[in-house]
């Protein structure tokens, strides 16, 4: 039998640490940005990780004294978004299920052909997202496939004037990642008993992982 996740889910000094020293590299090499060592006060706040990244010598500092992203911090980074590509092929597929019917909306992919279409179909009150549940089954991270997700979609942290120094350490955006984690679907609650007796929780999921597999290999 699987171990259950352990609930809620939490964020240490430590963990926000590791995260915050991805998205600063995502940000540098993205935008191909590079600090001044004699940090402004927008970037002051992050002394701290620029301090940490130096020291584990993922950034360096050019000739102009400004903070540039090393050789190995950028195969860090493309690690990183190796693993994030890899995720997101695997977990896109259970973002819409039907508990009820055993529908995955992927399957109807094609009879929506504009975007509009699609997100209306995706926003109809019959699909769970089970995505947190199967991460969770397979021992994946939920915290950094979320964290993953807000880095590709821009919206980590990011203020109305494109801010997102503070948030980064100290911000709600910490909390928004943790409520999608706790609030999502959780594996341990997909088992149900009907007039054939009781169903475990992990057989459904592993029934739900078999399905969407197969599904992904036919789209």
């Amino acid at each position: 039998m699987k171990n259950l996740p352990e609930l809620p889910y939490q964020l240490d000094e430590k963990q926000r640490h590791h995260y915050a020293r991805l998205y600063l590299l995502d940000y540098m090499i993205q935008e191909d940005a590079r600090i001044s060592i004699l940090l402004d006060e927008k970037n002051e706040d992050l002394e701290s990780i620029f301090d940490e990244l130096m020291a584990r010598e993922l950034i360096e500092i050019d000739k102009e004294q400004r903070y540039c992203v090393s050789r190995e911090g950028k195969v860090l980074h493309h690690n990183f978004l190796k693993r994030y590509r890899e995720n997101l092929a695997i977990s896109d597929i259970f973002c819409a299920v039907d508990l009820s019917s055993g529908d995955f909306a992927f399957s109807f992919y094609d009879d929506y052909p504009t975007k509009p279409e699609w997100e209306a179909f995706l926003a109809e009150p019959r699909w769970d997202d089970l995505r947190i549940a199967v991460a969770e089954y397979l021992n994946g991270d939920p915290i950094e496939l979320v964290f993953m997700s807000f880095i590709n979609e821009k919206r980590f942290g990011r203020d109305d004037n494109g801010n997102w120094q503070f948030d980064l350490l100290l911000g709600s955006v910490w909390d928004e990642i943790l409520e999608i984690c706790n609030q999502s679907l959780h594996w341990p609650e997909l088992g149900y008993e009907d007039d054939e007796g009781k169903v475990e929780a992990e057989a459904v999921i592993e029934d739900i992982i078999a399905q969407g597999k197969a599904l992904q290999d036919d789209l």
